[in-house]
């Protein structure tokens, strides 16, 4: 059995919700008794940490009472999530979990790494004589963060169909498969009318603070850009960016060069990606800087038409009458441009 400390801190697992069901605790207790309240208010207190600090937080333990209380919050705050029902948000609060659970799994030993992996029906192995990790490429190519180069299936050694990774890797790994686990349950579930009722003005005021941020950053001028103009390609690449989702590093290389082309620099560039959930500041200026050439000796210039479409990067059900008839995504740019001025 799962000690409750160890649940507290992965309140995700089967083991968790095993735990609520056989002590007999009821949704409708945890919404409602007294008994529960602290456990109320650390469920909002996740959400507000998810959107202000791209965390849940920590909270000091001194009993198992308090123990109980985190692992308790955790559904709470997934059902005010659902009900909060604005995507930005929800990517947001999904990559705020995976990051405090990542935290915690970084410090595991190998073996519970594996049991967790086994949960997310991850394909990971283990050398009887080596006890080096392996994983399947499926799985490896559905979670790894393939937008940073050190996860690029170029750098790493495959053998027969099975990359080579370290426990640090596979606890990533399993961050990126609770973020995207979190993303889809948070998108078919249906806001529960008690939780709604119940954290009404919770909702209300975290709803309308990501509104107000939206319409903050969305009336900040970025250079001369007109997102309007843009080739599917790159709208398709920029909108899955500040969603949250996991775009490839040829994409956002695509989209930093084709943003660059167009005269707009490394700060107003870093503007766009700031918008994104899982932004982290220091890491992607690194990245524009030195696409952009600030750090670097070369200057790169965006892919054309055909290179986007070998790298999978083209969304062919977007292309429109345009696009036939170019070559290359500044070429688009530009013509749009010129239409509207006719």
């Amino acid at each position: 059995m799962v000690e409750l400390t160890t649940l507290s801190k992965y309140p995700f697992l089967n083991a968790s919700k095993k735990y609520v069901k056989d002590n007999n605790i009821l949704i409708e207790e945890i919404l409602e008794d007294p008994l529960y309240e602290r456990a109320r208010l650390i469920g909002v207190e996740r959400l507000d940490n998810a959107f202000k600090k791209s965390e849940v937080g920590n909270r000091s333990f001194a009993s198992e009472t308090d123990h109980l209380m985190e692992l308790l919050s955790y559904p709470i705050a997934r059902m005010i999530a659902v009900c909060i029902d604005d995507n930005f948000f929800k990517r947001r609060y999904a990559h705020a979990e995976s990051l405090h659970a990542h935290k915690h799994l970084i410090n595991e030993k190998t073996p519970f790494l594996l049991n967790v992996s086994k949960e997310f029906k991850l394909n990971v192995k283990q050398s009887q004589d080596t006890n080096k990790l392996s994983i399947y490429f499926i799985d490896y190519l559905r979670n790894a963060p393939t937008r940073y180069k050190e996860w690029k299936m170029i750098n790493r050694e495959v053998n027969n169909g099975y990359i080579n990774i370290t426990p640090k890797d596979l606890a990533r790994l399993i961050q990126e498969a609770l973020r995207n686990r979190i993303n889809n349950e948070l998108d078919n579930k249906k806001c529960n009318k008690n939780v709604n009722k119940i954290f009404s003005n919770d909702i209300k005021r975290i709803y309308n603070t990501v509104i107000m941020h939206r319409k903050k950053t969305e009336a900040v001028p970025i250079g001369k850009l007109d997102t309007k103009k843009l080739p599917p390609c790159m709208k398709e690449i920029l909108s899955s960016i500040q969603a949250g989702e996991n775009v490839p590093h040829m994409g956002r290389f695509a989209l930093v060069a084709f943003l660059n082309s167009l005269k707009l620099n490394s700060n107003e560039i870093l503007k766009l990606f700031s918008r994104a959930p899982d932004f982290e500041e220091e890491r992607t200026r690194y990245q524009i800087e030195h696409i952009t050439g600030d750090i670097s000796s070369t200057k790169y210039t965006p892919p054309g038409c055909e290179k986007m479409r070998t790298y999978g990067i083209c969304p062919s059900e977007k292309i429109d009458d345009l696009c036939k008839k170019t070559r290359h995504p500044l070429s688009y740019y530009k013509v749009r441009w010129k239409q509207e001025k006719k």
